[in-house]
């Protein structure tokens, strides 16, 4: 009886390990819920966490992005303890469809037995392709966000947010943020000292300052966009500053305005309104981070015409001013 109650207080804790998965996305989480195991040994010894390395594939070793083997105790064709917690760890979108159909089927099973059901980074891609975030408040590394929402428009993607609870589904941002993740989920098990103690002992913030979205860029990197949404930004990569409309960036194309609107809302997954909007404000965020030009210039020079404008715009997608933005760049708040 008493070994009974003691493996009901110890919550075990599975990451799921997919091929090309990022270190950190698994030794952070885990390193937050070892160094838990640690904090309770003296008074709470009966109590903690059970970590288990869990392969999406039939290998119990699984490479990782840097070419370091990671053993697993367990496939999720073994699996023979209940789950408390399960948390897919990040890997690259480009492998989700070599992922065999069963690991989707294995989660769809899961989500009924577990008490959380979470993903790291690029994680939430697995989730989704699972059709387990349907309907739900998500977020995923910055720079796949627009991806996701794309594929998958019956999400709401935030990429503000560290990480998001949607009832028993949890998401991660990019990389660093599973160790966000997993302190709120310590948090929640064991109360804020707790978990204040742990993030004092790996040199943490318990809840990180900021939002995800001030370390990426508002648009996706180039080499992710279509050659269409691509032959639209180098047009106008050059001419931020000057004064652009739809019309004239369709009449450069040779299209009419209906047309070029329709054809870049599918292809880029926004409006061309937009997509410039979003293509001035990480020029102005360049400036801010690489030059001394003075806001009032770089307002200018970004097309916004005028500081307050350029306020406006960092505060909807960023949530800080121009000001506050570049102290934070150069380490100085």
């Amino acid at each position: 009886m008493e070994n009974a109650e003691k493996d009901i207080r110890v919550k075990n804790i599975v990451l799921l390990i997919l091929p090309q998965v990022q270190l950190l996305d698994v030794a952070g989480p885990c390193d937050v819920f070892t160094s838990t195991n640690m904090c309770l040994c003296k008074e709470k010894p009966d109590q903690g966490y059970k970590i288990y390395l869990v392969s999406g594939t039939a290998d119990h070793v699984v490479y990782s992005s840097s070419g370091i083997p990671l053993t697993c105790s367990h496939t999720i064709y073994d699996i023979d303890f209940p789950i408390d917690t399960l948390l897919i760890a990040g890997t690259t979108h480009l492998i989700l469809d070599e992922i065999n159909p069963y690991l989707y089927e294995y989660l769809r099973n899961a989500i009924t037995e577990v008490r959380r059901l979470g993903a790291v980074c690029v994680g939430a891609f697995v989730l989704a392709k699972a059709g387990l975030l349907k309907g739900k408040q998500v977020t995923t590394h910055w720079k796949y966000a627009d991806i996701l929402q794309k594929a998958y428009p019956e999400l709401e993607v935030n990429i503000n947010p560290f990480f998001i609870r949607d009832g028993q589904i949890y998401t991660s941002g990019g990389v660093s943020s599973g160790i966000d993740l997993a302190l709120a989920l310590l948090e929640e098990d064991f109360g804020k000292p707790l978990a204040s103690e742990v993030a004092k002992h790996l040199v943490l913030y318990l809840k990180r300052p900021g939002l995800q979205s001030q370390f990426g860029n508002a648009l996706p990197d180039y080499d992710m966009m279509s050659s269409f949404t691509k032959k639209v930004r180098d047009l106008l990569k050059d001419k931020l500053g000057q004064s652009l409309n739809i019309d004239s960036i369709a009449e450069t194309l040779n299209m009419s305005t209906r047309n070029f609107s329709r054809v870049f809302l599918k292809e880029s997954g926004m409006t061309p309104g937009r997509f410039l909007e979003k293509m001035r404000l990480d020029q102005a965020k360049n400036m801010l981070e690489y030059t001394n030009l003075s806001i009032d210039i770089i307002a200018e020079k970004s097309g916004f015409g005028s500081p307050v404008s350029l306020r406006r715009l960092f505060l909807k997608y960023l949530s800080v001013s121009p000001a506050k933005y570049r102290k934070m760049g150069k380490g100085t708040e």
